[in-house]
């Protein structure tokens, strides 16, 4: 196989996750094109529309196509950073030891979706905006927890605009 060949044929494979993607979903090829596009770029995206779109349900299939480790989560104004990567372990604090338990949480994860994402609360704000923008999550006590993400996607609804 010629590397022209490796090419095309490497060109091809985004415009099949677009449309395995997309397939199912009435309306939503735009959508599924910047999902895509920001996987791909290892970027980052925000969808905006009504309540009951399938913004969420767009991402989680595309968490599934692709087999990765996936995070969901619907911030409100009450929701503390700790819901998003992990609580501490009561059992190693009470022995004089910061744990964090991280697995399945945002630190530890390939693709996100954070559902009405402008509710968040200013800490937890800046808790996702460091994750996303560095890759990393530093905790109170100065532990750096490197984050495998690769993309994150926010929705919000237009009534929560």
């Amino acid at each position: 196989m010629t590397d022209t060949q490796v090419s095309k044929g490497l060109k091809k494979l985004p415009r099949k996750l677009i449309a395995e993607l997309a397939s199912g979903f009435v309306g939503r090829e735009e959508e599924a094109r910047v999902a895509v596009l920001a996987l791909l770029c290892k970027q980052h995206a925000v969808f905006i529309g009504e309540p009951g779109t399938a913004k969420s349900a767009l991402i989680h299939r595309l968490a599934r196509l692709i087999n990765c480790r996936y995070f969901y989560y619907l911030l409100s104004k009450y929701t503390v950073p700790d819901e998003l990567v992990g609580a501490i372990d009561p059992v190693a604090y009470k022995a004089g030891k910061f744990v964090r338990n991280i697995k399945g949480k945002l630190p530890d994860v390939e693709l996100a979706f954070i559902d009405e994402i402008f509710k968040g609360s200013s800490e937890t704000l800046n808790t996702i905006l460091n994750i996303m923008n560095e890759r990393v999550f530093v905790d109170a006590d100065g532990t750096v927890y490197p984050c495998p993400l690769h993309s994150l996607y926010g929705a919000v609804s237009y009534t929560h605009l």
